[in-house]
């Protein structure tokens, strides 16, 4: 008696004369009595049916493969995995260390070292062995590994340093007493820095090169310049324009002179160090080069050279012609010629046209005509006038005395 739920399990439908109900993916609760009723204004009309749903189980409780059925009872027989149950059994026996460690003297640093003993009881599971040196317990790390399995009872210590030397003392416990034994060790530590040669040929060879009587040097003084300084060849005077390379260049003697101190100047100032000065000075051959040229580098250029004896001075002149900011003359002639020609104004003079006087008044030459048609047809009015060319004539329709 409730109404179905629309939704994407229930879809209804209805076409003329045709009416369903589908139901996709039933459940057990879909199960019951549907009724479809149809209704208008002189009556209705009503239909039902029942549907019922049968369940799926939720458990399969059969078994979907006998042979394996029966496998997994054998193996889940609990009687074939019965436990044995072990007393520990108790020992009444004091340790007793059967055989003693040996000490190791003048161990190496960086070597080895083994410590090992027998042990009694072998099977007492109270039994704990501790290993102490100096009367220290042993940290238990990379370097220190003790071992007991079986009575077997050892301590080995890897990469020695000379701190390991001292006592080292085993020690047994369990319910019953104790029992100690103690080992001595001695590690001898190597030199921090080697004094001692690790190859004998090659000191030999170093003794040989540093021997002083072979490899002397004589101790020279500061050379004295024998000559003053003099300019074979002088400067010459450039001209060039702006942002072009100047190039000033003349020769020296003596050449070997290592005191001899070359400077320029320009306009009697030092000559500014930049990218774009570069000064050369090699066994007699001393150059400037100016690169890029302005119109400030324009003036007087002197070398001079100074040594011990005398100076020499040689000048020269440089003139950089600037370039215009602004150019007046045409670069290209004959475009010039064309951009005159395209810009003369005469050639684009407008004509002024003077509007035609009319001294006649409108008259209507064909005047409209009466139409008769019928309704939702289409009317056309026509007539003529003159004058025809009056700019001020305005033609105006009106329906009725009123403009339309």
């Amino acid at each position: 008696g409730q109404p179905v739920k629309i939704g994407h399990r229930f879809r209804p439908a209805y076409e003329f004369d045709y009416v369903a109900l589908d139901l996709l993916g039933v459940y057990p609760v879909d199960s019951g009595v549907y009724t479809c009723q149809a209704r208008n204004s002189l009556g209705e009309a009503v239909t039902s049916c029942s549907v019922r749903i049968v369940a799926k189980k939720d458990l399969i409780m059969e078994t979907q493969y006998p042979a394996g059925l029966e496998k997994l009872q054998f193996l889940e027989d609990i009687s074939r995995y019965r436990k044995t149950e072990f007393v520990d059994e108790i020992v009444n026996i004091k340790p007793r260390f059967v055989t003693r460690p040996k000490n190791i003297d003048r161990a190496q640093e960086g070597g080895h070292a083994h410590f090992e003993c027998k042990l009694e009881p072998v099977t007492d599971p109270n039994l704990k062995v501790e290993w102490y040196k100096n009367g220290h317990p042993i940290t238990i790390g990379h370097r220190f590994r003790p071992i007991h399995d079986f009575g077997y009872v050892a301590l080995d210590i890897i990469d020695l340093i000379a701190e390991d030397s001292g006592t080292y003392m085993c020690r047994a416990v369990n319910l019953v007493g104790v029992d100690e034994v103690a080992v001595q060790l001695s590690c001898r530590g190597t030199q921090q820095i080697l004094t001692t040669t690790q190859n004998e040929m090659g000191l030999e060879q170093i003794q040989y090169l540093e021997e002083k009587s072979k490899h002397h040097r004589a101790d020279h003084g500061d050379d004295m310049p024998s000559q003053a300084p003099t300019f074979t060849t002088s400067l010459k005077h450039i001209e060039i324009k702006e942002g072009q390379r100047a190039h000033f260049e003349c020769r020296l003697i003596p050449v070997s002179d290592a005191t001899l101190r070359v400077e320029w100047y320009h306009n009697d100032a030092p000559v500014k160090s930049g990218s774009r000065f570069t000064e050369t000075n090699n066994f007699g051959f001393v150059a400037l080069d100016i690169m890029g040229c302005l119109a400030e580098d324009s003036g007087t250029y002197t070398c001079r050279a100074v040594n011990a004896l005398g100076e020499a001075v040689t000048s020269a002149t440089c003139i950089v012609h600037t370039r215009k900011s602004i150019y007046s003359e045409s670069q290209h002639e004959h475009a010039l010629s064309s951009l005159r020609y395209l810009e003369d104004m005469s050639r684009y003079q407008r004509e002024t046209e003077v509007d035609e006087v009319i001294t006649q008044a409108p008259v209507f030459t064909l005047p409209v005509k009466d139409v008769k048609v019928a309704e939702n047809q289409a009317v056309h009015f026509e007539a003529r006038l003159v004058p025809v060319g009056d700019p001020k004539m305005r033609v105006e329709w009106l329906r009725n005395g009123v403009p339309i």
